[in-house]
């Protein structure tokens, strides 16, 4: 591998490059974005909205009814994980210390959602997709199976940013196509939605001079980005524009079935959602996912299953300027 540094005439010493990183997600199936949204949201508000959303797939978890058993206080029964092929076993068990008289199991086909009760209370109401990311190794499946595949990623931003990608999804054109081909092509899997929030980080990347060719123009091209840098405590675009590149380099990464722009020409001149980007020179973006908190990860073919996501995609990477490039490669 070449060394950057070793190159003696640079076009510019001073290089500005973006970080976008994921620092509020939460994951919700598609079945309950409705009521979802009626609630009052602890995870994204005014404040904290979130504008970027990713449409996933995965495979369905049901409870198996025939299998519950009660005893006291305690209860067993399976989940059922669905796959093309036929379906894993979970074996669950739980102790509910409250309980006054014999616990009950009430479900109904397809048994996707469950509550478990005594005569008097109701102990338990919950989803078994939802449960079953509370454990995290099972000897009855493999790892991976329960890991989330992007289907889709997209944004809702609206006048003055009101708009969320919750709003968005409600009435959300290839949401309900994803839900129809899944009906008929993939009937063992669920829908999900990942909802999230992106913080940007600005740095400032400065050459040697004995690594710049010190043309003239060239400095001043220099101290204006040092010097927008330090006025605005990093670099400054509108919210707007920075939900379009962020959604943009997220498709170019993870390439989702269901995307067609952006798939493979990002970063690109002649697209304006992003053009303050290259007005203020911006040398590359950065963009980083980190689920490891989640049991579960997210993947595509092209990116794999990991719960750390990062990619770094270069506006300008003509060779007489320095390529960050050169160092993560």
């Amino acid at each position: 591998m070449k060394n950057p540094f070793d190159k003696t005439d640079y076009k510019f010493g001073t290089e500005g490059i973006l970080s976008m990183y994921m620092d509020t997600y939460q994951f919700i199936l598609g079945a309950d974005l409705e009521s979802y949204a009626k609630e009052r949201d602890e995870t994204f508000n005014d404040k904290n909205p979130c504008h970027i959303y990713f449409i996933l797939k995965r495979p369905k978890v049901t409870i198996d009814p025939e299998s519950f058993k009660s005893k006291g206080k305690n209860i067993k029964f399976d989940l059922i994980i669905h796959q093309e092929d036929g379906y894993g076993i979970v074996n669950m068990s739980a102790k509910f210390l409250k309980a006054q008289s014999k616990l009950e199991l009430l479900t109904e086909y397809p048994y996707n959602i469950f509550a478990i009760r005594d005569k008097q209370n109701i102990h338990l109401v919950t989803r078994p997709g939802t449960m079953i990311d509370s454990i995290e190794n099972s000897s009855n499946i493999q790892p991976n199976i329960l890991n989330y595949e992007v289907l889709y990623i997209g944004q809702a931003y609206g006048k003055n940013g009101k708009r969320t990608a919750i709003n968005r999804l409600l009435a959300h054109e290839t949401l309900q196509k994803i839900y129809t081909h899944s009906l008929t092509q993939n009937p063992e899997s669920d829908i999900w939605i990942l909802l999230t929030r992106f913080s940007q980080v600005s740095m400032l990347f400065s050459l040697a001079m004995c690594n710049v060719n010190g043309q003239k123009g060239n400095k001043e091209r220099d101290d204006n980005l040092s010097e927008h840098f330090f006025n605005n405590q990093g670099f400054k675009f509108s919210e707007n524009q920075i939900i379009n590149f962020t959604e943009a380099a997220l498709i170019r990464y993870f390439k989702p079935k269901y995307n067609i722009e952006f798939k493979d020409s990002f970063p690109n001149k002649s697209h304006k959602s992003y053009s303050e980007c290259y007005k203020l020179d911006i040398k590359a973006l950065n963009i980083e996912l980190d689920t490891s908190e989640h049991i579960r990860n997210i993947y595509t073919k092209h990116t794999g299953n990991r719960s750390h996501h990062s990619a770094t995609f270069e506006f300008d990477n003509n060779e007489d300027r320095f390529s960050f490039m050169d160092i993560i490669q």
